[in-house]
């Protein structure tokens, strides 16, 4: 009994050392990233760049100066990425303006009727319930008019802060220049260190010989873990994105990358998924007296549903098995604690939990005892 309380001791003792170690880590890395951004998104180019500049020395026969390949291989990396980027952000802030301007007209066109429209509902529903409180239904009523009124107020803010955020893009684009400047330039010189000494990090670590394999192997593991299942996991969210934007153009949806875009992320929450997109656009068209959209829309998540099904298994090599529950947890609970920033916080705790579980460094819930069976035989 003493040896197994002893046991639980030391589990929780790793995994509270594992939350504080990451808690520190991790807002020590974003208070330090406004002035360290550069250096990370080098090091991480470099690290995506590196394996194909030593593909190509082997192939040249390294008859091509090795500086020569670097600067070929980063400026056509940097060109190809930004030429995307530059598109794509063109692209989605002219349909998000236009997409807030026609839902603000759309607003001021029908705000009445909507208005009449959702209280004549709502007098029905308390009609029909004999037994309900008169106070509940005029502070319902109360309540219905106080959303009402807001809901033009929503919208404009959006479009406000679309606003703001387009003009604060503009407003930053000389301390954009110059982070791209040194991150073009450290990412020259990140990629030449790892082509030369790729595990050079690790002498900067304070540990023996002996400890720094140990690391070494838990850092690779873990790394290979989660570079697969992000990058896996990428790539369902990208057929999904596409699909969708393909069906919105084909029923003829106005705004199909941004709601495409819309889609794909919302396809990463457990369980909801893309219908969290197609659901309310089936409604809102169905009202519109438009039905083949939502039509449309059905089929299209039966497609999606089905794909999913055939593709994912097969895309996912390798899967971190973290429950929906947690996931949904971290989000909801992450959100409410801290914004965007308590989300990741959460999320990356989960990730990097069951990552340490499953190369050993913490240990796991289950009990390494077998279960015992009963045996019923003869005496």
């Amino acid at each position: 009994m003493e040896t197994n309380r002893t046991s639980y001791i030391k589990k929780y003792d790793k995994i509270l050392i594992y939350i504080t170690v990451y808690t520190i880590v991790f807002f020590l890395f974003v208070k330090t990233l406004p002035y360290t951004i550069p250096f990370v998104l080098a090091f991480a180019i470099a690290a995506i760049v590196s394996p194909v500049v030593k593909k190509l020395i082997v192939w040249t026969r390294e008859k091509i100066n090795e500086n020569f390949l670097i600067l070929v291989t980063l400026l056509s990396f940097y060109g190809l990425l930004g030429t995307l980027i530059v598109s794509l952000i063109i692209r989605l802030v002219n349909q998000s303006i236009l997409l807030v301007t026609n839902s603000i007209n759309y607003l001021n066109e029908n705000y009445d009727s909507i208005a009449s429209w959702i209280q004549a509902q709502y007098e029905w529903i308390a009609s029909n319930i004999q037994e309900l409180d008169p106070s509940i239904i005029e502070t319902g009523g109360e309540m219905l008019t106080s959303a009402l009124a807001s809901l033009q107020e929503v919208v404009i803010t959006l479009g406000k802060a679309i606003g703001g955020f387009t003009l604060s893009i503009v407003a930053g684009l000389p301390n954009l220049m110059l982070i791209i400047i040194f991150t073009i330039v450290c990412s020259f010189f990140f990629t030449k260190k790892l082509l030369n000494n790729p595990e050079f990090i690790y002498a900067y670590l304070p540990t023996s010989d002996r400890e720094e394999n140990k690391v070494k192997n838990i850092i690779t593991q873990g790394k290979n873990m989660v570079v697969r299942y992000g990058v896996s996991y990428m790539l369902i969210i990208l057929i999904t994105g596409m699909i969708s934007v393909v069906g919105y153009l084909i029923l003829g949806v106005p705004y199909p990358l941004v709601l495409g875009l819309i889609t794909a992320f919302l396809d990463l929450l457990p369980v909801l998924g893309v219908s969290a997109a197609y659901v309310p656009l089936a409604v809102y068209y169905f009202f519109q007296g438009n039905y083949t959209v939502p039509i449309g829309l059905g089929i299209l998540w039966i497609i999606v549903a089905v794909g999913r099904n055939i593709w994912e298994p097969k895309i996912l090599s390798s899967s971190l098995d973290i429950n929906p529950v947690i996931t949904i947890g971290a989000i909801f609970i992450g959100l409410k604690m801290a914004g965007v920033l308590g989300m990741f916080f959460l999320i990356f705790m989960a990730v990097g939990f069951k990552v340490l579980q499953t190369v050993g460094v913490l240990d796991t819930f289950q009990s390494s005892e077998p279960k015992k069976t009963k045996t019923h035989g003869k005496k």
